[in-house]
């Protein structure tokens, strides 16, 4: 899913420095011509990284760039590659058929596309990724950390296949043929970026409470926080910051050092 930058707000700021479009591509490094289509509207859909330079350059926080009266729209329509079952919903089939340098989420039947990873994003998600394998290895528990681009037929049935940035299976035949899990992990882990927050934060956490995952940690690094849902024991989820030592749920005795990762985030 990628959720559509408010280029209002971008004009706005702009306009409040007095600075033209070659000042603002001079600042931003952006070439002029990428900065120039965007404004005036002829590329509808900018890269992240692109959108996250311009308003860096103009002092806006990247997540004030969210437009959340805006209209979500998939980056290419599945139309394209649409392959839907008796129901009129995509499938596993329209999965598997999607270009290999498309990044996608199945979920009820539709298609979300997803930007690829900043090296924030990475940098996060190896961190956390090793802290667990460290963890598991050291109590010799029988549990497998997975991390993405890994699928996992949620649901067990043709129309879901997410790809969660860290997840923790313990049935170790949920790895059966080693192409996805199948079945809902106990512990997962999302990294926001700014076209997944609401993918992240609303789809994804419905779907994964329902699915039966124990644990669900948002790791927003745009907001600078860690939202905790304790599925498993039906808790308000709990807000932590990067400043913060989170333990999860589950494994209460790991702590996961959000200051240390934050220092050593590009």
């Amino acid at each position: 899913m990628y959720l559509k930058p408010n280029i209002a707000k971008l004009k706005k700021r702009k306009k409040e420095l007095g600075w033209t479009n070659q000042r603002l591509a001079s600042e931003s490094g952006v070439p002029a011509g990428t900065l120039n289509k965007i404004l005036n509207g002829t590329t509808r859909y900018p890269r992240d990284e692109t959108i996250d330079a311009m308003a860096g350059a103009m002092g806006l926080d990247y997540y004030e760039l969210e437009d959340s009266a805006a209209d979500t729209a998939l980056i290419r329509e599945t139309g394209t590659y649409q392959s839907t079952g008796k129901e009129g919903r995509a499938t596993l089939d329209t999965y598997y058929s999607l270009p290999d340098e498309l990044r996608a989420e199945l979920v009820d039947g539709k298609i979300y596309y997803m930007s690829a990873p900043s090296i924030r994003h990475q940098s996060i998600m190896l961190a956390l990724a090793a802290a667990l394998y460290s963890y598991f290895s050291d109590k010799k528990k029988d549990c497998r950390v997975l991390a993405a681009s890994c699928g996992v037929r949620l649901d067990c049935d043709e129309y879901t296949m997410v790809e969660p940035d860290i997840f923790v299976i313990r049935r170790k035949e949920q790895l059966a043929g080693g192409a996805y899990c199948m079945g809902a992990p106990e512990f997962v882990i999302e990294i926001v970026s700014l076209s997944s927050s609401r993918h992240d934060y609303e789809l994804k956490r419905y779907k994964y409470q329902n699915a039966g995952v124990k644990e669900y940690w948002i790791v927003d690094p745009i907001k600078m926080r860690i939202v905790v849902y304790a599925f498993a024991k039906d808790a308000v989820p709990a807000v932590y910051t990067f400043e913060d030592k989170v333990r999860p749920y589950l494994y209460p005795d790991l702590e996961m050092d959000f200051e240390q990762i934050k220092k050593e985030m590009v």
